[in-house]
C-alpha cells in the first residue's frame, strides 16, 4: 500500500479532524464540558424534547454490540496466515446495526469507519490497518454513547420516570461490559494494574453505586456516581491511544516497520473518543496529539516523551478547570454540580496517576492525592474556604508535572 493511496481514501476524514481540533475549540470544547458535567439542570430545560424522548430499545444496543463482535471476528481472522476480511459482512452489520447510530453520536466516527470500509474493500488501505480503524472508532463510539446515555439516566431521573431511566442504565451496563471492560483489562494488564488501581475494577464500582442511586431514584447522587463510571472509561482510551506511542516508538528501534501503521491506527482510533474533551483542557496538546495519531504523519515521528508530555498538558488543564467550576458552582449554590465537579478533578487527576509517580515520585503523588481528598470532602461539605487553600496546593504541585 502506497502512503498516498491511504491520505487519499481518508483524506476527507482526516481534514475534517484537522479543522476541528484547529479552529473548533471555541465552540467544540465547552460543548463537551457541558456532557461531561452530567446534564446540570438548566441544560435539561433547554431540550425538553431530545430529554423527554424514549430511549431505543436496549436490543437495538445488543444489536450493536453484536455488529463490533463481527468486526472483532474478521480482524482475527487476519491473524491465521492466509485469512481475509469478509468485507461483505463488515459492511453489512456496520450499515445496518451501526451507521444511523453512530452518525448520531458523532458524524465524524461514521465518516472514519466508512472510509475505512472502502478503502479496505478496494485494497486502497491494509486490510489489517482498515479494521483496526473500524474496530476502534466503533469503540470511541460506544465511549460516547455511554456520555449520552448518562445524561438520559439523569434527566430521566429529575423528571420522575424511573422506568426509563432503568431503560438507559441498562444499555450503559451492555456498553460496558461488553465493549469497554474488556478494553479495561487490557489496559490493567499492560500497565499492571491491580486491586484499587484496576480500571475495570473501578468502572464496576462505578456501575455498582450507579445502580444503587438509581434504585433509590436519587438523580442527584447519581449525577455524581456517573464520573465514577465515566472517567474510568476515559482512562482506558488515554492509555490505550499512550501506550500504543510506546509500542510504536519501541516497534521502530526493533525494526518492525511493518507495525508502525497498525499501530498508529488503533492509536487514533482511540484518541477520537477523547480529543474533543482534551482540546477542553489545551487545544494545542490536543491538535497536536491528533496530528500525531493521524495517518497522514509518519509514525516513526511518534515519542512516548513527547505524548506523554502533551497528555499531561491537557489532562492537567482539564484538572485546572474543574478547580475554578467547583468553588464556582458552591457560590451558586448549586451543591451537586460543584460535587460533580470536584469529583471530575479528582478523577482526571487519578487519570495520571502513572505519570504523577515517576515524576513526583511516590511520596509526593500520594500527599497530592491526599490533599485532593480533602479538597472533595470541604467542596462536598460546602466549605469554599477550606477548600481554596487546598485548591491551590494542588494546582501549584500539578504545575511541576510536565
Amino acid at each position: 500500500m502506497k502512503k498516498r493511496d491511504l491520505q487519499a481514501v481518508f483524506a476527507s476524514f482526516l481534514v475534517a479532524s484537522t479543522v476541528l481540533a484547529g479552529c473548533g475549540s471555541t465552540e467544540e470544547a465547552p460543548k463537551e464540558e457541558k456532557q461531561e458535567e452530567a446534564a446540570p439542570a438548566e441544560e435539561t430545560e433547554e431540550k425538553p424534547a431530545e430529554e423527554t424522548e424514549a430511549p431505543a430499545a436496549a436490543g437495538d444496543v445488543q444489536a450493536q454490540i453484536d455488529a463490533h463482535k463481527t468486526f472483532g471476528a474478521e480482524k482475527d481472522k487476519l491473524k491465521e496466515e492466509g485469512g481475509e476480511v469478509d468485507w461483505a459482512a463488515v459492511e453489512k452489520a456496520y450499515n445496518e446495526n451501526l451507521q444511523a447510530a453512530v452518525n448520531d453520536v458523532n458524524g465524524e466516527f461514521a465518516q472514519g469507519i466508512e472510509a475505512a470500509i472502502a478503502g479496505g474493500q478496494s485494497g486502497e488501505i491494509e486490510p489489517v490497518v482498515a479494521m483496526q480503524l473500524v474496530d476502534k472508532l466503533t469503540q470511541s463510539y460506544f465511549y460516547q454513547k455511554q456520555k449520552s446515555l448518562q445524561k438520559d439516566v439523569i434527566a430521566a431521573l429529575t423528571e420522575k420516570k424511573a422506568d426509563q431511566a432503568k431503560a438507559s442504565f441498562e444499555e450503559i451496563k451492555l456498553i460496558t461490559e461488553n465493549v469497554i471492560v474488556p478494553t479495561a483489562e487490557k489496559r490493567d494488564n499492560y500497565y499492571e494494574l491491580t486491586g484499587e488501581k484496576s480500571i475495570a475494577e473501578n468502572i464496576n464500582n462505578g456501575l455498582k453505586v450507579q445502580e444503587e442511586a438509581l434504585q433509590a431514584e436519587n438523580a442527584d447522587d447519581y449525577q455524581v456516581y456517573s464520573q465514577l463510571t465515566d472517567k474510568s472509561a476515559y482512562k482506558v482510551y488515554y492509555l490505550a491511544a499512550n501506550g500504543y506511542a510506546e509500542k510504536i516508538e519501541a516497534a521502530v528501534k526493533e525494526g518492525k516497520e511493518d507495525e508502525l501503521q497498525i499501530m498508529q491506527a488503533e492509536a487514533y482510533g482511540f484518541y477520537q473518543a477523547i480529543k474533543e474533551s482534551l482540546a477542553g483542557g489545551d487545544e494545542e496538546a490536543s491538535k497536536k496529539l491528533d496530528e500525531l495519531f493521524s495517518l497522514d504523519s509518519d509514525p516513526k515521528a511518534i515519542k512516548a516523551s513527547e505524548v506523554n508530555s502533551l497528555f499531561n498538558k491537557a489532562i492537567i488543564g482539564k484538572i485546572t478547570s474543574y478547580h475554578e467550576k467547583a468553588p464556582a458552582a458552591l457560590e451558586e449554590d448549586k451543591a451537586t454540580d460543584a460535587k460533580t465537579s470536584a469529583l471530575e478533578g479528582n478523577m482526571f487527576m487519578n487519570m495520571i496517576d502513572i505519570q504523577l509517580n515517576k515524576q513526583l515520585g511516590e511520596d509526593k503523588a500520594a500527599e497530592l492525592h491526599e490533599k485532593a481528598e480533602k479538597w472533595y470532602a470541604a467542596i462536598e461539605a460546602g466549605k469554599a474556604d477550606e477548600a481554596k487553600p487546598l485548591s491551590e496546593e494542588i494546582v501549584s504541585m500539578l504545575g511541576q508535572v510536565k
